[in-house]
């Protein structure tokens, strides 16, 4: 239902403005009761009490799950917001796959184990985690692995390459916390607040999924690598010129510089549309090689792709 009320002056430093009876009654408001009040810069919303954050429980009874459906089923419940989750066991692949999600997945622990079933218990304080602060830790981390191909493509380092993997399971952890928190927020005005997110959650979200798919790309890199034993020193120059743009990347969208932003997305253009002869690499090598070649070279420039796509976050804030 749309409205119209009057505003009435309230001496020099405020206005007033009646509010419907039928909404008062209906809410169980009375004269003197307070109301939570939300200011966005064109619009204010009125809300009858603070909008608490209920508990959320669930049972998950998925008798003909494998192992990674049962992963992926009990994720969409983290991302969904639910606190409280028992699972059905029907095997040991169950079981494992509860084991493995409590693994990935940050604030879950396996509170009850009762042999058919077992409880999952999300412990997470909003106070601790701020889904900018967890962007930067996933940026760091994704900055790293990039940072990290040119050595392993001049030495063919395994161990450099086996960090690299490792430190994909660890962005995948901050991905979904963040996604659980961005879910939240749009719950809750009052946890938007807590979360310091200033109206910025849909900015945000695209950033954390571009970390994420940067993030699997180094990862696939680093693999093919692997399976390649042999060093590409000849992509070093590719690998600097990706870390350095998806570094600018970060700091265009921590400072909202759009200018900065623009020059990102016009370089790595110009060097994905020049930097097609790579891919002249594959020519005379065996099939196996050269694919593997294809796999590395598509990531990095996968990987400028969702530089510019952080890029293009930077602008949007801007306006």
């Amino acid at each position: 239902m749309v409205d119209t009320r009057k505003i009435f002056s309230s001496g020099k430093s405020s206005y007033l403005i009646t509010l419907p009876k039928d909404w008062v009654i209906q809410n169980g408001l009375k004269s003197g009761d307070s109301v939570l009040i939300e200011v966005g810069s064109d619009r204010i919303s009125i809300f009858p009490h603070k909008a608490e954050k209920k508990r959320k429980e669930a049972v998950i009874d998925y008798k003909g799950a494998e192992m990674e459906s049962l992963i992926r089923r009990i994720i969409s419940y983290y991302l969904a917001g639910y606190d409280s989750m028992r699972v059905k066991i029907y095997n040991n692949e169950q079981r494992n796959a509860i084991s493995i999600a409590s693994e990935i997945l940050i604030g879950v622990e396996i509170l009850e184990d009762l042999g058919n079933e077992m409880q999952i218990e999300v412990f997470l304080d909003l106070n601790r985690f701020k889904p900018l602060d967890m962007i930067e830790k996933i940026s760091r981390i994704c900055e790293s692995m990039v940072s990290d191909f040119c050595k392993a493509f001049e030495e063919f380092d395994k161990y450099v390459c086996s960090t690299i993997i490792a430190r994909e399971n660890e962005t995948d952890k901050l991905h979904f916390l963040v996604l659980r928190l961005l879910r939240l927020s749009s719950e809750y005005p009052d946890i938007e607040d807590l979360l310091e997110l200033k109206g910025r959650a849909m900015e945000y979200r695209t950033v954390v999924r571009a970390l994420e798919r940067i993030a699997d790309h180094a990862a696939s890199i680093a693999e093919s690598v692997l399976l390649l034993q042999k060093p590409l020193p000849d992509l070093c120059e590719v690998a600097d010129f990706t870390r350095e743009m998806l570094k600018t990347s970060f700091v265009s969208f921590y400072r909202i510089d759009s200018e900065l932003a623009e020059e990102i997305i016009t370089n790595s253009k110009v060097f994905i549309e020049s930097g097609r002869s790579y891919y002249n690499m594959m020519l005379n090598r065996e099939l196996r090689e050269a694919m593997l070649i294809k796999s590395i070279i598509d990531s990095h420039f996968r990987i400028l792709g969702y530089a510019t796509d952080i890029a293009e976050v930077a602008i949007n804030l801007s306006v």
